[in-house]
C-alpha cells in the first residue's frame, strides 16, 4: 500500500486534487522497505479493520508544510483509544519527532476523529492501539 504525503496547508480530510507537488512518504516501496506508519494492538481487530482503517489514514493523512519547507523528518508514535464505534476518545503522544509539526499533524490526525468501526469480536470496551508514522521527505 503506497501513502503519498502532500505538503500542504489544507486540513485532514480535505482532497489533494490540482496540487501537484513534492512527493513526500515512501512511494515505492519493496519486501523489504519500512511502511510508513504502523499499527499496533493486542484488541481482536482483524485484518480488515486495519485494512479499513490504513484505507482512512491514507485519505486523511499530510505532511505539513512547516515541516517540509524546514526539512523536518522524523518517526512519530501515538497511542490512540477508541471507542467501538469509532469515535476517538483520546491521543497521547509516546515518541516525538523532534519536530512540533510532525507531532502536532499526527495528534490531529487522530483527535477527535471518526475512525472505523471495530468488529464486534473486538469488544464493547474502548480499544487502545499504538500508531507510529514515519514523516520521510522524498526528493
Amino acid at each position: 500500500m503506497d501513502l503519498q504525503l502532500q505538503p500542504t496547508d489544507k486540513k485532514p480530510g480535505q482532497a489533494n486534487a490540482g496540487r501537484p507537488q513534492l512527493s513526500l512518504g515512501l512511494s515505492k516501496r519493496g519486501p523489504n522497505d519500512i511502511s510508513p506508519y504502523s499499527i499496533d494492538t493486542d484488541a481482536d481487530v482483524g485484518p480488515d479493520w486495519r485494512n479499513e482503517l490504513s484505507a482512512w489514514v491514507e485519505d486523511h493523512a499530510y505532511y505539513p508544510s512547516q515541516a517540509a519547507q524546514m526539512h523536518h523528518q522524523g518517526t512519530v508514535r501515538v497511542l490512540v483509544t477508541m471507542r467501538p464505534d469509532g469515535k476517538v476518545m483520546g491521543v497521547e503522544m509516546e515518541r516525538s519527532s523532534g519536530s512540533q509539526w510532525l507531532d502536532l499533524a499526527l495528534q490531529g490526525l487522530f483527535r477527535g476523529a471518526k475512525l472505523p468501526a471495530l468488529p464486534k469480536s473486538a469488544g464493547t470496551d474502548p480499544v487502545p492501539f499504538h500508531f507510529t508514522m514515519h514523516y520521510i521527505l522524498v526528493p
